[in-house]
């Protein structure tokens, strides 16, 4: 029988664990615990969980820290153990979430968790969507979390840090992000940080969104344009002549992805930036220039690409986006012009790309005279990078 146990918060040892040692055959931990406890077997995970595998015969005791069912290695043994029908038990014990929640007084169901323990970006699906987010962090995570909140002012949230917790040395504070950046915290640490604004509707009116007059998408045309990029949570979404940055926007609203937007109208993006201040958008990034030449020096591979404007030059080389989407990647390129839509249509076919094109337009009517107000036709070119393997 496999036993899972966890050793609590504090020093990496066996003070937390009470049980009696003397019936197991083996003890596994990680490399950094101190113990005189006799059998022990002290290694990275990938080393323990093989040695455990091929001990499944024997009493066995894995010991990991915090809490076992709380981002710990233990899952994956876990998970081997249940699809091979092996007898476990699990003695669990307090994690590093339970640790700070009760100190701060809050509730699990209102916080969201999130870990940056050897991550490179948050996960936009949990990180600020509830009242409070917990941190798993790791020593890049002050870096990590100034590039996703860029776009926030500092009052927009509050940052509890929570040091070394059970060690002599625990504390817990308030602090910013640029004193986390200036001053990096101790190891083992967690954060917790409260969102002190309240999120705009997913979809947002067009006076919310900072724009000069006719630049930007309309609701109806970006919802479509948002339903047939068919984006998913942490998708990387390249706006190419980002407007208004209203894709983006609500991209980001509606689904949380991130996005890498150009724009070379300086005006525009300074609307662009204020808006998504305005807006608490998390994970964007902008660049000011000639689209054509910045994207070019992009080094990430995006997922999704959305072409609403950028000019001659981008829509001519449509089909340079194309080879820079990822496998089985989508591009959503609108035209109002029936010249630009037929370079495009002539770039992707000289260059054998298969496309579909829609078509998207609407009548209103004014109630006093109810006479019709037709607006422009949108005419979208919609492209799929299909897989290598598929």
């Amino acid at each position: 029988m496999v036993t899972i146990a966890g050793s609590g918060m504090g020093p990496y040892n066996f003070d937390n664990v009470n049980i009696d040692f003397s019936q197991y055959e083996m003890i596994f931990c990680d490399q950094n615990y101190d113990t005189g406890a006799v059998n022990v077997t002290k290694g990275g995970f990938k080393i323990v969980k093989e040695a455990i595998l091929a001990n499944l015969d024997k009493e066995i005791l894995y010991v990991v820290s915090g809490s076992p069912t709380f981002f710990s290695g233990a899952i994956l043994i876990l998970n081997v153990l249940k699809r091979e029908n092996i007898a476990f038990k699990i003695i669990d014990n307090t994690s590093s979430l339970n640790y700070m929640l009760a100190h701060e007084g809050m509730s699990l169901v209102k916080t969201g968790i999130v870990t940056l323990h050897g991550k490179s970006g948050v996960d936009l699906e949990s990180f600020l969507v509830k009242e409070h987010t917990f941190i798993i962090c790791d020593d890049e995570t002050p870096a990590v979390l100034a590039d996703a909140m860029a776009h926030l002012y500092e009052s927009d949230v509050t940052i509890t840090l929570g040091e070394q917790f059970g060690y002599e040395t625990e504390s817990f504070k308030t602090v910013t992000l640029k004193e986390l950046q200036s001053t990096p915290p101790k190891m083992p640490y967690s954060l917790l940080i409260k969102r002190n604004f309240t999120p705009l509707p997913n979809i947002s009116s067009e006076d919310s969104i900072e724009h000069e007059n006719g630049m930007i998408t309309k609701s109806y045309k970006r919802h479509v344009s948002l339903q047939n990029l068919d984006l998913q949570p942490n998708m990387l979404l390249w706006d190419v002549g980002a407007g208004s940055g209203s894709v983006s926007i609500d991209g980001y609203k509606r689904y949380k992805i991130r996005s890498i937007m150009f724009e070379k109208n300086e005006k525009r993006a300074k609307m662009v930036l204020n808006s998504l201040k305005t807006h608490k958008i998390i994970d964007a990034k902008l660049y000011i220039g000639e689209a054509s030449i910045d994207y070019k020096t992009e080094t990430s591979t995006p997922e999704r690409i959305f072409v609403g404007g950028g000019g001659d030059k981008v829509i001519s080389e449509i089909d340079y986006l194309y080879g820079r989407l990822a496998e089985g990647g989508l591009m959503v390129a609108n035209f109002v012009t029936l010249q630009h839509l037929t370079t495009a249509i002539n770039t992707l076919k000289k260059a054998k790309i298969t496309f579909d094109i829609k078509s998207v337009s609407l009548t209103t009517y004014k109630m006093s005279l109810l006479m019709p107000e037709p607006e422009r036709v949108m005419h979208q070119i919609i492209v799929k990078k299909e897989s290598t393997n598929g």
